[in-house]
């Protein structure tokens, strides 16, 4: 599996993570005041709120945040780790509203879009970081419609909403495949995708991996969807387009500093444990923790799972172990060089049962023995 990309931002922090963890009263400073009245905020990559401290922060927002309504109001500027702005908008009392432009780590635009009463409308354009064009995204009655494109060599190959659409992107957060990219490609009728459709994963060399096909209609909606992966099929198609990650930070949520969280590896447990069983047929309105213990080897291979904390039926206790027999890694501990050593984890979490019946698998965290 290819995980080296995780796993070496892993190592790097491992020893500030040590640190933090010793030290389980340390004040976590998520935002303070900035001059001129306005709030300085800490974002991590994907714009959740983390300590201005955490290795893991990437973006400092300064704005004007109205207490009051806890949303953001007027200009504001985000800025890399050099200082370096990366957005700029304008919110009107937590409103989206105007021109809002990012930029590439060279300075360079890498999109924009204008907002009004919160939703893009007209075009929104993405560039490379030469500043050539790559992508136009127009925004109307129907949101969404892919007007141009073009490769990386510069050739167009959408044009008008019409042509083939070959666009790499990567997972923002853990998979269990291990690949760090994937490739959507297909054909493009009037900006929305028609008939068959791919998927492929790739890894750092670039090599790929068939994952999902798709079939979409006349009308430009998945008919048919199907991972071969886990040979099974779904309704809601991958994304084609780049994800703005920014809209998370209007939410205000906000992640502790491990690398479980922030790799999205405790998402990914969440995500695990729900889909694998949706609902009961006779248990409702019912909230419970429980936990487990793992012991991993140094490639993160679990050897041994035990129940710790049981939840109140046997029959929800067997869901247990048959989900995490479904987990084939998790992330190995790091000593004090950074080598990958066995340890043994200890994974917590919530069960929320609804008077439904729907059940939903929350609140994971990790502890790690050493």
């Amino acid at each position: 599996m290819q995980r080296t990309g995780l796993l070496f931002l892993l190592l790097m922090v491992s020893c500030w993570t040590r640190a933090q963890q010793a030290d389980s009263t340390a004040k976590v400073t998520l935002l303070e005041k900035a001059p001129m009245g306005l709030v300085r905020f800490y974002f991590d990559d994907f714009y959740y709120l983390v300590d201005k401290d955490c290795a893991f922060k990437s973006i400092e927002r300064v704005s004007q945040f109205l207490v009051d309504k806890n949303v953001f109001h007027g200009d504001f500027r985000d800025f890399d780790r050099n200082g370096t702005v990366v957005l700029t908008g304008h919110h009107q009392e937590g409103i989206k509203h105007g021109p809002f432009k990012a930029f590439h780590p060279n300075g360079t635009l890498k999109w924009e879009v204008m907002f009004e009463n919160g939703s893009p409308t007209g075009d929104w354009k993405y560039y490379y970081p030469d500043g050539k064009p790559m992508l136009t995204v127009h925004y109307g009655e129907v949101a969404g419609r892919i007007l141009a494109f073009w490769d990386r060599r510069g050739r167009q190959r959408v044009r008008d909403g019409n042509g083939t659409y070959a666009f790499q992107m990567p997972f923002a957060f853990y998979n269990e495949y291990g690949y760090p990219f994937f490739e959507r490609k297909g054909r493009l009728r009037d900006g929305l995708p028609r008939g068959y459709w791919t998927t492929h994963l790739l890894d750092e060399s670039g090599q790929k991996v068939l994952y999902t096909e798709e079939i979409f209609n006349d009308r430009g909606m998945l008919e048919e969807g199907h991972d071969l992966f886990l040979d099974a099929g779904y309704r809601t198609p991958m994304a084609m387009i780049p994800t703005p990650y920014f809209y998370t930070g209007e939410r205000l949520l906000s992640k502790p500093c491990t690398f479980d969280d922030h790799s999205g590896f405790n998402t990914y447990l969440s995500e695990k444990f729900t889909a694998m069983l949706r609902s009961s047929p006779t248990l409702r309105n019912i909230t419970d923790a429980f936990s487990y213990e793992v012991q991993l080897d140094a490639q993160g291979v679990p050897q041994r799972v035990t129940l710790k904390d049981a939840l109140a039926t046997a029959e929800l206790n067997r869901y247990l172990e048959m989900v995490w027999n479904e987990i084939p890694f998790y992330f190995p501990s790091m000593d004090e060089e950074g080598k990958a050593i066995a340890d043994t984890l200890t994974v917590r979490g919530k069960l929320s049962i609804n008077d439904a019946g729907l059940l939903h698998f929350h609140s994971f965290g990790i502890e790690r023995g050493k």
